[in-house]
């Protein structure tokens, strides 16, 4: 069985840009009649100026500066960087929905400028991001939490209409390439492939035919938390 070729996201998505822009591999049973929109604000970004997803708008964004501090004994540290984030997603006819984020990074370095080894712990120490959602005037905060397992990050999303899964993808639509870092997100219900979220490039955002409007409304604020996650706060 061939296995597929894993290369670095920027690498992978400038070798395909040379036949045509990289697009993120859709899953299977998704792809026919899902209702597309481009993304803009999100590559690149440019400080609390506002992410739209189509008529969806991230407005009243507040972008948190990145956290670091280090404690360790010369050759080894250990690195920890938290940055938050908020925003309001709006669309005509469609109630708010009002976002929380923390994104984090704990990092185990050894060695100095020559030759350096480091060693991302942030899935022991608890999610790479943690949100909170409120849709619809209610007080309740509904969860959104991602976690890294390895590459791939995984995750879930709670709503009015159940928990939603959720997982990084890597592949590349066309190609047999895939990329060690994400490129896009699932948003599964019970199975079914409720919503894409591309990362590369300017970014696009998929949803399924099945769902209607106050769930893409939602759906677009989890979307816009997960295109605004830097992976890398430890850089």
């Amino acid at each position: 069985m061939k296995l597929p070729v894993l290369l670095p996201a920027a690498i992978a998505a400038t070798l395909l840009a040379a036949c045509a822009p990289a697009q993120v591999k859709l899953p299977a049973d998704f792809a026919a009649g899902a209702v597309v929109h481009a993304v803009d604000g999100h590559s690149p970004r440019h400080f609390d100026q506002p992410v739209f997803i189509g008529p969806y708008s991230a407005r009243r964004l507040q972008d948190g500066d990145t956290f670091q501090w280090e404690a360790g004994d010369g050759r080894s540290s250990m690195l920890d960087s938290e940055r938050a984030y908020a925003f309001t997603l709006t669309t005509a006819g469609q109630p708010p929905v009002h976002v929380q984020c923390l994104s984090r990074q704990s990092l185990l370095r050894h060695g100095d400028e020559d030759a350096m080894l480091e060693i991302d712990l942030t899935a022991l120490e608890g999610p790479l991001l943690s949100c909170g959602l409120q849709f619809d005037g209610s007080d309740a905060v509904m969860p959104l939490e991602l976690a890294a397992r390895g590459n791939r990050l995984v995750g879930s999303l709670g709503s009015p209409w159940g928990n939603l899964s959720m997982r990084s993808l890597h592949g590349f639509d066309g190609s047999a390439l895939s990329s060690m870092d994400a490129n896009g997100f699932e948003l599964a219900s019970k199975g079914q492939t409720w919503t894409v979220v591309e990362t590369i490039n300017a970014g696009r955002v998929l949803f399924a035919p099945v769902t209607d409007g106050r769930q893409r409304t939602y759906l677009a604020a989890a979307a816009t938390a997960l295109l605004m996650l830097d992976a890398d706060l430890g850089d």
